[in-house]
């Protein structure tokens, strides 16, 4: 079979064919969410067969130089540079005294919502995954580019790991992800699904904010959300020490123009008409994908709302809706385990192309 690699600038126009059952990060919204996530020029890999049907496929960057944004800097996560916040905490490290000149410019193979791996009907052919790795660094050589790296690579997508590794690449743990697998109907089988102790937890939470008077709701996503807005930025100000209002309305704009009405549901925890909190899933087929939450911090009475928008009520209504997965992604992995996550490894892979 003749094969040759498309490299586009834009998604091309078969992207939801080749993607209609890959994991939510690489359809065309959640890239259109994060067009401007990736630190560089975005790429789309392509390898098509003679007649032009794509095989398989993946997201892609050029990136002359990432700066200060750690967990998207090859560089320094192949290196250990990044093992002080959480990524990559145990070497050996393949990157460890690599000069910075000698990685970039580089090709990074990744999508916005922190995930890598490639799609398509080949996307787990042996034979196809190594003619694709080969020609994607053949191109990366011809464009000049000294690296080729991926980040946040999923496990699930371990023929092309077992290709890249085959082709050269070195690959180390770079952190885990969390999915919560919904095999219940209801709330009570949420909890049941729990371990003892987090069951009496969970219980005394709700039960804490049913005698406070908090009403638990779950709704569309409005035209205007000022509410929202207010929640996200104290959000930002606790754990960032900045709020940027703007930004906030970029990101619930996006989110309008990119996910359909129907798909986006918001979950709110209200007292008396305020809302003290919310957080956000969007729904792809039978999954739900936490996108963005808010709480009022300024009052006690917000206490265990967080965990009831992002966790308690969607757990409770996901079977309701359709809902197998519920995917939380990296970070947080104590209290996402504790809440019954699963968790799965992401990887890194780096190869100096000299």
């Amino acid at each position: 079979m003749a094969f040759r690699l498309a490299v586009t600038e834009e998604l091309p126009d078969d992207w939801e064919l080749v993607t209609q059952h890959a994991a939510a990060p690489a359809t065309r919204r959640w890239i259109g969410l994060g067009h401007d996530w990736l630190p560089g020029s975005p790429r789309t890999l392509a390898l098509r067969d003679e007649d032009g049907t794509c095989l398989t496929a993946i997201g892609a960057a050029i990136v002359e130089d990432p700066g200060a944004r750690l967990r998207l800097n090859a560089h320094q996560v192949l290196s250990g540079g990044t093992a002080a916040i959480g990524l990559a905490t145990e070497g050996p490290y393949p990157w460890e005294g690599v000069e910075h000149a000698e990685v970039f410019p580089s090709l990074l193979l990744m999508y916005p919502n922190y995930a890598g791996f490639p799609v398509g009907p080949a996307c787990q052919d042996r034979a196809v995954l190594k003619e694709f790795v080969a020609r994607i660094t053949d191109w990366a050589r011809a464009q000049g580019l000294r690296s080729v790296s991926l980040l946040f690579l999923r496990a699930s997508a371990d023929p092309f790991i077992e290709e890249l590794r085959a082709a050269g690449f070195e690959l180390l743990q770079l952190t885990e992800t969390c999915d919560l697998q919904v095999t219940w109907t209801d709330l009570d089988g949420y909890i049941t699904h729990l371990p003892s102790k987090r069951r009496v937890e969970v219980r005394r939470e709700l039960r804490m904010l049913e005698e406070r008077g908090i009403e638990l709701d779950a709704r569309p996503l409005a035209a205007d959300e000022p509410e929202i807005l207010d929640l996200r930025c104290q959000l930002a100000e606790k754990y960032d020490g900045v709020s940027d209002i703007e930004r906030e309305k970029r990101i619930l704009n996006g989110l309008r123009e990119h996910v359909a009405p129907e798909d986006l549901t918001v979950f709110t925890a209200s007292k008396n008409g305020t809302m003290l909190g919310f957080g956000l899933m969007v729904r792809d087929g039978e999954e739900w994908t936490a996108a963005i939450a808010g709480t009022n911090y300024r009052t006690e009475e917000s206490e265990f709302t967080y965990f009831a928008n992002l966790y308690y009520q969607p757990a409770a209504l996901a079977s309701a809706h359709g809902i197998r997965t519920i995917a939380y992604g990296p970070g947080s992995w104590d209290a996402k385990r504790r809440r019954g996550c699963r968790l799965s490894p992401l990887y890194a892979a780096g190869l100096l192309l000299g």
